[in-house]
Formats: structure tokens, C-alpha cells, sequence
């Protein structure tokens, strides 16, 4: 990130745009081999039998003794899988390694000793130890079961007895965990006097320890000195090429927060401070905690995130010292590193700050509204128990009956409870994100077709009627339309992101993760953003950048697409969706959010 000062650097940090290529392309498949068999497995197991044989000799040329080879030969057994059999020459060894110390120690010469304790092995060895050994771990088993069973049947009982009210609609849920954006806990609301108190009281209630809370205040009082509407240069309207906010994010980040910024909390949000020491006249104290509030969500969603690695690095520092260099060079990255600084920094916060109390946890995002209760079910939780309702879904109109306008507020409604219509296939339920919350929702899957990479085709249930009539209209009129990508999970959204930052949504606010966006191919075109063409459309739509067959075609999808709710991105023209992006842009679309 760029590193601001009082006199600013050059512009640091940046992570440089993708390359132009699709954002998602065909797997490789499974290319394991078949079952082996034959001369050829033959041969190998005489070989493997050979090389045992040459092994015992060895060891038992070199020291004489049947105590070592059975050692060996134990070994041997447990790594085939023969653990009884790896047991018994293993305590066979061990009996015999024990009868020749004993015997040495009476005075008895060492081929006497010998003797006995291969006596002893080859005792050790015999069926009976064996069976000997069978039934006792039989015992140890059934041991192990019967505790399970009566711990299990107490807990049921216990449970059964604290939890008499959960009803059969709570219980319908499979819960799964996912470590997504935002996934710790962390107050809810900034509390304290001044940002740096705010931001101390944030962190900890997030988890952190008052030293990697040092280290990581330390690090933002050098790039911002807690203004979150600093920008690198200080100039009224901030550039993406150089550094903004708390931790002066910087060219593909900066893009990344600045419309996540806008998404949320609207765009007079969106401005350069006039000096590092003061905050815009025009926020109060209000807009200013939001600001805070949300750039600290942001930081700890990152570090969660597309920027675990940093974030597992920092959770694993002790001391103020760890704690600001590994910020600086995991996540910082700055140019400027001023190492000594930050370090100075976070110990004088340290020295403030520590030993306070800390702020109960909440979460990193607003709570869910009561419908919303199964978000906690990941992006894997395909399959689950949610049983579908009778209804299918529905693109439903705005209140008002205006033509052309997306009733936002019904589109992204929890789904799980719907059924797949015809012309689909039931593929589970999953968690799945608008606005970096999770909904849960039920998948659909396209009968009879797959994507570029042999995958299904799978969307939301709510828009799946829909989708099934712009499919089929497609194929009526000989269109030829194919689609690379299709719903996205999470886990999926957040790897594109790693490897292509610039080009791909921020994991948690992709159309695709809400299963309600399509990447459409067949275009001789390159897929890259912003490669959009001259054609004017009412809603700003970004055009296909060709002319002829191909452009006319284009046309007809974006027409058959706006019959049945979808819009084509504004910046790119493969990408068509039922909840238009880039809203804030100037899309000339009308929308209703409830």
C-alpha cells in the first residue's frame, strides 16, 4: 500500500491488473490411472517380496540376531496395513531384546544370551501370541464402543432436557461452518473518545492481542495518522494509482474498497480528506465512525480472507516488535517501510492503551434479520436437510408496476425453501452471498446441459423459471448459447479474487456467489473488463466490441435477457445478471429496495 507522509512516496503497493484471459476456465479433470494387474503386478509383488527377504538377511548377517529381524519384519507388516501382525514382531522383538539384556547380566556369555532371546521372538511369534493378541484388541474395541454409547445417551438425554423448546422448522437445518470474509467476532459499533481509541477497542474485541493490536495501529498511524479519508497527495478527488484510507490502500485494493465503500455507505463517502490532520468538514461525528466502522471490517475481512496468509502470520506474533513487521510486510506491503517508526508507533499505543477493558464481541457484519438464521451453513453445504416448499420461484415485479424496474428486495430473499421448477434439477442448498452476507439458498440446475467445462449450470431457485424461459427462447431462435461460468462458491469467488484482483469481484459481492449471474462465451472477443464496444444502450450496458454476425447476436441476447429481468454488465459484455451491477455508476435502471 502506498505509504502516506506528510510528503508523500511514490506510489507502492499496487497490485498490478490481470492479464487479459477468462475468469473461469475448463478443470483439468481426474487423470488417475486403472486398476493395475496382471504379469506386470506379479512380478512387482516378487520384487517387493525379494527386497523383504534381502533386508531380514541383512540385519540378521549384521547383528546376529532374530531380536533385530523381527523388528524389521514387524515394521514392515504395520506399513501394509497388518497391525496385528506389526504388533506381534514388534512385541516379539521386544521380549527378545529384553530376555538377552537379562541373561547378559548374570554373567552368561553373549552367544548364551543370544540364544535365549531369539527363543523368546520366535515364542512371540507363534499363533498363539497371535490370537493372544486378537482378542485383546478385540476387548480394547468393544471398550471404546460401549463408552461412546453411554456417553452419547447421556448427552441426548442432557440435551433433550435443557433444550425442550427447539422447534422442528430450527431443527430442519444443517449447520456447517465457513470461514469466510468477515467471519470473526468483533464489536459491532466503534466505542471510545478518539479513532485511535475506537480502533484499539475494535481490534480487541475482534480477537487480537494488545500487541498485534499495537502492531497494526502502528502501522496505520504512519500511513494515514487515523484519518480514513486521507489520500496520498491530498487531492479532493483520490486516485486509484495512489494510496486511500486507514491503511492507504492502493490501485487494484483501492478500487476493490472504493466501490465497496460506495456500495454501502453511498458515494459522498468517497473523498480526500484536505490534510492528514483533519477530517472533512462535512462528515459529523456519525459518518466519521462509519467510515471507521466499516474500513476495520474491511482490514479484518482481508485478513480473513484474500489476505489469510497475513492474517495467520500476525496471529501468530507475541511482542509489539513481531506484531508491526509482520503487518508491515505481509499485508502493508508498502514501499516506504519506516520500520523504526511504525515500531514506535505501536509501542506508544501500546504503552496507552494496554491493560484496558475490552468490549464484548459482537459481529463483523450487522446482524441477520430472523429469516436470515441459517446464514451459518457454508458454501459446501450442498445436500442439506432443508426440505423445499412447494413454490417455485419468481423474478416478482416492483410495487410500483413500472416496466423495467428490479425489485431488488425480492430477488435476494433467502431461497432454501423453494423447489427447482421443470426443466431443472434439485443440486442442494448453500450458503450463498449478497453484499458479503450469507443467505441460504436453494441451487437449480439446468436439465440436459453443462457449461464450457463439463460442470452444471447451476442458479439461484428464485430466478431458475426464468433462466429455464431465456434458455429455451435461446435455443428457439438458434442463438447457440453457451456459458463458461454459472453459480460460485465462496470458497471458489475467493480463489478467482487471489489470482486475479483486478478482475474479479471481491469474495462476498459477486452476482455469480448469489447464484444469479451468468458468463456467456461464443464471443471472438477478449473477455478483459472494460473492453466494451461503441454501442449505446438505455441501460449502459457494456456492448460487444465487434461488428457484424457477431455484434447482432450480441444484440439479441442483451434483448432476450431484458425480457426476462437480466442485464448485461457495465463493464464487461459476456457477464449477464438479475441483479444489475455498478447501480452507482449512472446504469439508468430503476430499482427497488424495499
Amino acid at each position: 500500500m502506498a505509504d502516506q507522509s506528510e510528503n508523500p512516496d511514490p506510489d507502492t503497493g499496487n497490485t498490478p491488473l490481470p492479464d487479459a484471459s477468462s475468469l473461469d476456465s475448463p478443470g483439468s479433470g481426474d487423470l488417475g490411472s486403472g486398476t493395475g494387474g496382471g504379469a506386470a503386478a506379479t512380478a512387482a509383488s516378487a520384487g517387493r517380496a525379494l527386497v523383504q527377504r534381502g533386508a531380514e538377511a541383512g540385519v540378521k548377517k549384521a547383528t546376529g540376531s532374530d531380536v533385530a529381524v523381527s523388528a524389521v519384519r514387524g515394521a514392515q507388516k504395520a506399513r501394509r496395513g497388518d497391525m496385528i501382525g506389526g504388533a506381534q514382531d514388534v512385541a516379539a522383538s521386544g521380549a527378545g531384546a529384553l530376555t538377552t539384556a537379562a541373561i547378559g547380566a548374570t554373567g552368561a556369555g553373549a552367544p548364551v544370551a543370544g540364544l535365549a532371546g531369539s527363543a523368546v521372538t520366535s515364542l512371540f511369534q507363534t499363533k498363539a501370541f497371535r490370537y493372544l493378541l486378537t482378542g485383546i484388541a478385540a476387548l480394547v474395541v468393544a471398550a471404546l464402543v460401549l463408552q461412546t454409547v453411554v456417553v452419547s445417551g447421556v448427552t441426548a438425554v442432557i440435551v433433550s432436557a435443557v433444550l425442550p423448546s427447539v422447534s422442528q422448522a430450527s431443527t430442519q437445518f444443517q449447520t456447517c461452518s465457513d470461514g469466510g470474509v468477515g467471519g470473526a467476532g468483533a464489536p459491532s459499533e466503534v466505542v471510545g473518545g478518539d479513532i485511535e481509541e475506537k480502533a484499539w477497542n475494535y481490534l480487541r474485541g475482534a480477537g487480537y492481542s494488545e500487541e498485534q493490536t499495537a502492531g497494526v495501529m502502528g502501522n496505520i498511524e504512519r500511513e494515514s495518522g487515523f484519518n480514513p479519508f486521507i489520500a496520498q497527495g491530498q487531492a479532493s478527488t483520490p486516485s486509484v494509482s495512489s494510496g486511500w484510507g486507514l491503511v492507504q490502500w492502493t490501485g487494484s485494493r483501492h478500487a476493490e474498497i472504493r466501490d465497496a465503500v460506495i456500495d454501502e455507505l453511498g458515494p459522498e463517502y468517497y473523498f480526500a480528506a484536505p490534510t492528514m490532520q483533519q477530517l472533512p468538514a462535512a462528515m459529523s461525528e456519525q459518518d466519521v465512525d462509519a467510515m471507521v466502522l466499516f474500513q476495520l471490517r474491511y482490514i479484518i475481512g482481508e485478513l480473513e480472507g484474500v489476505e489469510k496468509a497475513a492474517g495467520d502470520h500476525l496471529a501468530s506474533t507475541t511482542t509489539v516488535e513481531e506484531a508491526t513487521r509482520s503487518f508491515e510486510a505481509k499485508y502493508e506491503r508498502s514501499g516506504v517501510m519506516a520500520i523504526d517508526e511504525r515500531i514506535a508507533n505501536a509501542q506508544s499505543l501500546y504503552d496507552r492503551f494496554s491493560g484496558t477493558a475490552t468490549p464484548a464481541p459482537g459481529g463483523t457484519e450487522p446482524a441477520p434479520r430472523p429469516s436470515e438464521t441459517a446464514a451459518a451453513m457454508s458454501a459446501g453445504c450442498t445436500g442439506s436437510t432443508i426440505s423445499p416448499g412447494s413454490e417455485t420461484g419468481s423474478v416478482t415485479p416492483c410495487p410500483s408496476g413500472s416496466p423495467g424496474c428490479v425489485n431488488i428486495t425480492a430477488l435476494t430473499q433467502p431461497s432454501a425453501s423453494l423447489s427447482c421448477p421443470a426443466g431443472t434439477t434439485d443440486h442442494g442448498t448453500a450458503t450463498a452471498f449478497y453484499r458479503g452476507q450469507g443467505k441460504p439458498i436453494r441451487l437449480c440446475a439446468l436439465d440436459g446441459a453443462t457449461d464450457l467445462g463439463g460442470r452444471p449450470i447451476v442458479m439461484n431457485a428464485t430466478i431458475a423459471p426464468e433462466f429455464v424461459q431465456f434458455w429455451t427462447d435461446a435455443e428457439t431462435q438458434g442463438l447457440g448459447l453457451t456459458i463458461t461460468s454459472s453459480y460460485r462458491s465462496h470458497a471458489k469467488q475467493q480463489a478467482l479474487y487471489a489470482n486475479s484482483p483486478g478482475g474479479a469481484a471481491r469474495p462476498g459481492w459477486s452476482n455469480h456467489e448469489f447464484g444469479m449471474a451468468f458468463d456467456i462465451g461464443g464471443f471472438p472477443a477478449s473477455y478483459s473488463r472494460h473492453n466494451c464496444g461503441p454501442t449505446q444502450t438505455p441501460e449502459s450496458a457494456c456492448s460487444y466490441p465487434g461488428t457484424g454476425a457477431d455484434l447482432e447476436r450480441w444484440k439479441t441476447l442483451l434483448e432476450l435477457g431484458l425480457k426476462h429481468g437480466m442485464y448485461i454488465h457495465d463493464e464487461e459484455f459476456w457477464h449477464i445478471e438479475f441483479i444489475p451491477s455498478g447501480l452507482h455508476r449512472g446504469r439508468n435502471i430503476d430499482v427497488y429496495k424495499g
